[in-house]
This record gives structure tokens, sequence and C-alpha cells, in this order.
């Protein structure tokens, strides 16, 4: 008799287990971008952790590959990853990816030396400066077909740094929070010697792109957009950027 009821508990445990919604998991992938993407970061960086907490809130478990930005693409664009965390909108990435609304927004500045009298109002006012770069990097339409001041490439950001510290080149740009970030970490102890000129170069909203290889892409990005938009009203976006606020200082 015991037994019979032991059966009947373990049957019935089971069967109302099978009406139990199971969170459905992502395969994120992207590449290393401190501090929106950073593995000794808290959360893993702000535009991590904003994206895993929506979709966390949103019912889908998460999990996380470290690849090459080429790799990412490639990656997410034949469905091996299902979605990217932070990447910026164009034309030629929606035919592969379905985009969600903008949750962050990045500000690409220019950098400048403090004892550089140098004032930035527009492309022209660039004519004949000579400007590190890194190849590849999407600074704008705009800036990337200007032809009125020299580009010097690099491989990393802090490069740029050290050779506009020893005057070498006379800017270098990046997004603000990534030159604040950077700044931080390699220059610390020269850090007063640079500027953020405030007008930004360009203004790129930051989304998740989902790979529409997905059948659910649709509703991935729509259930993110909600969850999103939830911790604006609540207060955890706002708590959340906080805890990287000194990503923001201006110099």
């Amino acid at each position: 008799m015991i037994k019979k009821a032991i059966s009947f508990l373990l049957c019935a445990l089971l069967l109302s287990g099978a009406g139990l919604s199971v969170a459905a998991e992502l395969k994120l992938a992207t590449s290393p971008w401190p501090p929106y993407v950073d593995e000794n970061l808290p959360g893993k960086g702000l535009a991590l952790k904003l994206v895993t907490t929506a979709l966390s809130r949103a019912g889908y478990k998460t999990s996380l590959r470290i690849e090459s930005w080429t790799r990412t693409l490639e990656g997410a664009d034949i469905g091996v990853y299902d979605a990217i965390p932070a990447a910026w909108y164009s034309e030629e990435r929606a035919r592969a990816f379905n985009f969600s609304k903008p949750y962050l927004t990045n500000n690409i500045m220019l950098l400048k030396r403090k004892d550089d009298p140098f004032t930035f109002n527009g492309l022209s006012d660039l004519k004949g400066r000579i400007i590190g770069i890194i190849p590849g990097y999407a600074y704008g339409p705009a800036f990337d077909a200007a032809g009125n001041f020299y580009r010097v490439n690099s491989r990393h950001l802090v490069e740029n740094l050290t050779k506009l510290r020893l005057g070498q080149i006379d800017l270098t740009l990046d997004d603000e929070r990534v030159l604040m970030h950077d700044l931080g970490k390699y220059m610390a102890n020269s850090q007063g010697q640079f500027v953020i000129l405030p007008k930004p170069l360009s203004v790129n909203g930051l989304h998740i792109a989902v790979s529409r290889q997905r059948p659910d892409h649709e509703k991935i990005v729509a259930d993110f957009d909600k969850a999103m938009e939830e911790m604006k009203q609540d207060g955890e976006y706002e708590k959340i950027l906080n805890e990287y606020a000194i990503y923001r200082k201006r110099l």
C-alpha cells in the first residue's frame, strides 16, 4: 500500500513538472570591449550585465563565449551563436540579425593632449591633423570618408594613447566609456595630460543582435525590449548604470 502511494506521488510530481515552462537558453558571443564586455569586471561589463539581467527577467538562460569580433559575427550569422549582446546597427548586418531597440548610447569622442588648444565643432576642423585610429572600427560614415586629415593605424587604443602622449599623433578617438576605462587602467600616472573634447564625433545606439537563424528571433527581441523597458521603469537599469558611473567622468 505504501509503495503504491509513493509511486502515485512520484507520478503526480512528474506530471505536474511536465507542465512547467523551461527557460529557453541563448548562446551569446562577443569580443572583449571594456568596460562594456570584460570578464574581469563585475557582471562581466556594463553591456553584458544589462543584457543578461533583461534576458533573465524575460525568462531566458544565457551562456557566453568570448571570441574575436570577426568570429563572433561569422558564428552568429550561421547560427552557431544565437545573439550578440553589444552591436551597432547597420543595414548590412540587419540582413543576418534582428536588432533590439537601443539600450545604451555610445558617444564617439576625440581625445587630445591638454596643452593643445585645438577645438572641435565639425570634420572641417580636423584638416591637417594626425589622428590615431584602429582599422575596421566604425567611427561613422562621414569620418571614414573624410580625406582632410592623416590617419595612423594602431591595433589597440592603448597604442594610440601612448602615441598621443609622446606627441606622435595629434588626436585619437573612441567611445567615451572605453576612453575613460583605458586611460584609468593604462595611463593612470599621466591621465591629467589628456582632455576628451566635449562634442561627439558620432553617436551610435547599442543593441542586441539576434541571429535570424533562430526561428524565434522576433520573440526574443520583443521579450528583451519589454524587459529592458521594465528595468528602466523600476530603477534596475539606473542602478546598473551607476555601478559603472566612473567611466562617464569627463577629463
